[in-house]
């Protein structure tokens, strides 16, 4: 409360205010960060695991391909 008392001592109720404002402040973009770390963190996770199923695909059809042409005659 000693800080809160100085503030308003020297600015009045504005200096309160605004240090009341710059602590909600401090407090939103710390939270903000927060939330995109999360996101991103969310966000890497699911480009990998598209990009392991992506390889999966592509080395099924692969196999299904020569599989096949094997069967076919080799055309």
């Amino acid at each position: 409360m000693t800080l809160i008392e100085y503030i308003g001592s020297i600015g009045g109720i504005a200096g309160v205010l605004a240090l009341l404002i710059f602590l909600a402040y401090k407090y939103l973009v710390s939270q903000m960060r927060e939330d995109r770390k999360f996101m991103e963190d969310r966000l890497t996770k699911i480009i990998d695991a598209y990009n392991t199923t992506t390889s999966e695909n592509n080395r099924v059809l692969t196999e299904l391909i020569v599989w096949l042409r094997a069967k076919n005659g080799g055309r």
